[in-house]
């Protein structure tokens, strides 16, 4: 008999949300629009350091609905260290967007070590190029419309 009117309830409260939802306006979101900044780190740093030309991409963040920051390194054996070091790296990224006015509360932080290469690891070049943190911007138009 409980869940009878545990149901019956839900039921009613469900009818009358969409009856109240036909009429008031409702938020509706466009398609989500992407972009992404990848910064590389030298050599065992953590220090994040977006050149003039990603600064300026990073700017415009606080705008963003969610932001994504990826944090990489160029070993081939992951390691204790090395965990600690991306780790390091992502939340260096994280703490610049929040010195820049990014609410925290909009910003995921995943990492791996040992993953994800971009370049060749054999080469200067390429491990510095593995070495890096990418942060990904999503923004999200939303507009009111007046739902039948």
């Amino acid at each position: 008999m409980r869940k009878l009117l545990f149901i019956a309830s839900l039921l009613a409260s469900i009818t009358f949300a969409q009856s109240a939802m036909a009429q008031e306006p409702a938020d509706t979101f466009g398609t989500p629009i992407s972009s992404a900044v990848v910064v590389s780190f030298a050599d065992s740093s953590s220090t994040f350091r977006p050149n003039t030309e990603q600064a300026t991409h990073l700017s415009d963040a606080k705008q963003a609905a969610l932001v994504t920051i990826r944090g990489r390194t160029s070993t081939n054996t992951p390691s204790a260290r090395d965990e600690a070091l991306v780790l390091a790296r992502a939340l260096s990224a994280r703490s610049y967007l929040v010195a820049h006015g990014v609410s925290p509360l909009k910003i995921a932080v995943n990492f791996a070590s040992a993953a994800d290469f971009v370049y060749d690891n054999s080469t200067p070049e390429g491990r510095r190029e593995s070495q890096r943190v990418e942060v990904e911007l999503v923004y999200v138009s939303a507009h009111r419309e007046v739902i039948p």
